[in-house]
């Protein structure tokens, strides 16, 4: 199983493994500016994967703001060693988990309808799977709204019932109800509710189990890319229905959810064991090197540098994580303020490396912090030259040279050579390729 950290991608869900290219060049500048050989802060850890690669060879301790990557970062350095008897046991008691057989009877409605549309669709009529796709999940629905009276009979079923369960507020419902017919078919979305149900039953196991379940949400996922920035669009900008619908939906959507599972807590229960006692932590990064500094040695850091808030890539598998009730946040659209698209999450986390006239400032406290607790830093980042029609960065390699010169006596930048950024699947959305993706500041001490 190789580990292949993807430079510039959205996708949710690192591979598991050894090193690559990349991780190879970071171990070396870590290994440049702190010969010592001590504990590894990793401030924005994300899925982990840079993590998952050093971690055989230095004790880590990573950190991010957001619960989804504490989760995956404690699966991956602190598996739980699963054996097969485990992972049978697992999924028979998923199987017959009474909440889970509850919830499947008050899907079941949207379940056979979604099963109906799928029909039709093969049949030559997609519209109302098209309508199925375009409509607001469950947990936000209203019997006024004006959709097929069919679809509205199915949802107020579905409403019904979960209100008679005690399961419409239930975190045993929430990917059901905030995610079930937009990134998921409601079968699906009620088998990952089972997984994130038995999960919380195992409080020494539950981050392995967890994580295993946002693993198979992001295999499952019935959207372009495989990522959570948004659903499917199963219309052009002209109105028409898009050719190739029906495959596409229905290739995701008959995946096997407890077949996926059972692969990915298999994965994860073989992973090696990370080196000494590896510290998991959701924090900012700030308070990581406040809070941690002097049990560092180094401090490695790869924050977001473009516009994108790259928590509206991660926002379901944060809930499936926090399995509370979220508001969406709203757009306006033609006058008219609806539901985000995406179904994020209001208030969802909006780093301030993403905003220009914000990111200075940053920048500015991320070397300052780390130079002040005497800590030599990695930071990866993305080159930008102004005009070079590449997605902009909110500060330029420039800026990030000057600032960290004002807290290092010694600062030097590396080239990755050979590795570019994934470009947009739209040929009208392409960037112009460059031969240096990334780049690595190494501070000194």
């Amino acid at each position: 199983m190789d580990v292949h950290v993807q430079r510039g991608s959205f996708r949710p869900i690192y591979y598991l493994g050894c090193k690559n290219e990349f991780s190879n060049e970071v171990s070396k500048a870590i290994q440049d500016v702190d010969r010592s050989g001590g504990r590894l802060g990793d401030l924005f850890a994300g899925t982990g994967a840079v993590a998952a690669a050093l971690a055989g060879s230095i004790e880590v301790l990573t950190a991010d703001v957001q619960e989804y990557s504490r989760v995956l970062c404690s699966a991956i350095l602190r598996p739980y060693p699963f054996t097969p008897s485990d992972i049978n046991s697992l999924v028979a008691s998923v199987k017959k988990s009474d909440v889970a057989k509850q919830l499947k009877w008050c899907f079941q409605p949207l379940i056979d309808y979604e099963r109906k549309c799928v029909e039709k669709a093969e049949s030559g009529n997609a519209e109302s799977l098209v309508e199925l796709l375009e409509s607001e999940p469950i947990g936000t629905w209203m019997p006024e709204n004006e959709i097929d009276s069919s679809l509205s009979e199915a949802m107020s079923g579905v409403a019904s019932r979960l209100s008679e369960s005690q399961l419409w507020s239930s975190p045993n419902s929430t990917v059901s109800r905030m995610f079930g017919g937009i990134y998921f078919s409601f079968s699906q979305a009620v088998e990952l509710d089972a997984l994130l149900i038995e999960a919380n039953r195992n409080p020494g196991r539950v981050d392995t189990l967890v994580a295993a379940a946002l693993s198979t949400a992001s295999n499952i996922v019935n959207t372009v890319g495989k990522q959570f920035a948004q659903p499917m669009r199963p219309r052009n900008k002209s109105g028409a229905i898009k050719s190739g619908l029906v495959n596409v939906f229905c290739k995701d959507r008959s995946l096997d959810v407890i077949a996926q599972y059972e692969s990915w807590l298999r994965r994860y229960a073989t992973l090696p064991k990370a080196s000494g006692q590896p510290i998991i932590l959701q924090q900012d990064y700030l308070s990581a090197i406040n809070n941690y500094g002097s049990q560092l040695s180094v401090l490695y850091a790869d924050p977001p540098y473009t516009r994108d808030h790259y928590s509206r890539f991660y926002h379901v598998l944060e809930t499936m994580c926090l399995r509370d009730n979220p508001t969406f946040s709203k757009v306006k659209k033609n006058g008219k303020l609806e539901i985000s698209r995406g179904l994020y999450r209001e208030g969802r986390y909006q780093s301030e490396f993403c905003i220009r006239s914000r990111a200075p400032i940053a920048f500015n406290e991320l070397f300052k912090a780390a130079s002040d607790c005497g800590l030599p830093l990695v930071l990866s980042y993305s080159p930008h030259d102004d005009g070079d029609g590449t997605h902009p960065r909110v500060v330029s390699t420039e800026q990030i040279l000057k600032i960290a010169n004002q807290h290092y006596d010694r600062v030097e930048l590396v080239s990755i050579q050979g590795s570019s950024h994934n470009n947009l699947n739209r040929t009208g959305l392409k960037l112009k390729e460059r031969d240096t993706a990334e780049i690595l500041v190494k501070c000194y001490v």
